[in-house]
């Protein structure tokens, strides 16, 4: 597949000018000539840049103190988690992308509005971009994945008071040139059970157009935020996956526990 291609296929989703949280499987898109920096450019060629291209950067695998031990400074070319995926490393890589210096949750952005969009961050609020590209009436571009990588499902936690949210500590190199360490607050953990939400779309809620391995999704934030918030509200672990060997679900459970 060529980046026209690539263009053509997406053009049903109506993405010129639009603010958009992308998230992505290479994979989705087949033998895709370029790979991830090939999507990334045709991206940006369908925006333009009057919009906004949001990806996360995270780093949390790396930054995140453990409970013993040491973690990796952050730094703006520490790469993304692999976990993230290799879309997001190479759009932080492409000319004229800013990225945050967030110590765990950093977010790489491209367009008019960028960084306006990512002066939004602090250290204690570590989802304002996404705050941001919701006032804007943004959305997010799923490109063949599934609810579980929908960042903005962790704002909906914050806005539901669900009492799992954390405190940790994450490592940085601060403009001194010196590493520090940082506490944050609100910090959101594992997301495998955002997709017990997919059955509760509307698929007159959101545009889609299928792809080579998968389908891309162009879903409101406001949307997904209400709806999240809602299930939230009435079941508030239904975001907690089952996995016996998940510490982030099951701390999350406890804290529950304890505030019941």
């Amino acid at each position: 597949m060529t980046v026209d291609e690539t263009n053509e296929l997406l053009r049903p989703l109506r993405l010129q000018g639009a603010h958009l949280v992308v998230h992505c499987s290479l994979s989705a898109f087949g033998n895709l000539e370029g790979g991830a920096a090939a999507l990334c450019q045709a991206l940006m060629q369908m925006v333009t840049d009057a919009g906004t291209l949001l990806m996360p950067a995270f780093t949390y695998a790396e930054t995140l103190f453990p409970p013993r031990g040491r973690a990796l400074p952050f730094q703006l070319g520490l790469p993304v988690s692999r976990e993230i995926g290799t879309v997001p490393e190479a759009f932080r890589r492409l000319p004229g992308v800013v990225r945050s210096s967030h110590p765990t949750h950093s977010f790489a952005a491209w367009g008019r509005s960028a960084r306006e969009v990512l002066s939004t961050q602090r250290d204690n609020n570590l989802l304002g971009p996404l705050k941001k590209l919701n006032l804007m009436q943004g959305h997010a571009l799923m490109l063949g994945t599934r609810l579980h990588s929908a960042t903005v499902l962790h704002l909906a936690e914050e806005r539901a008071g669900v009492p799992y949210l954390e405190r940790r500590t994450a490592g940085r190199i601060n403009t001194s040139g010196h590493e520090e360490r940082v506490v944050l607050e609100k910090v959101p953990g594992c997301s495998l059970a955002f997709d017990r939400l997919e059955e509760q779309l509307d698929p007159d809620k959101y545009a889609s157009v299928p792809l080579p391995r998968g389908e891309a999704r162009k879903i409101a934030l406001r949307y997904l935020l209400t709806l999240g918030t809602a299930v939230l509200e009435q079941q508030p672990d239904v975001f907690l996956c089952g996995r016996d060997e998940c510490e982030s679900c099951a701390r999350k459970r406890q804290k529950i526990r304890t505030e019941d």
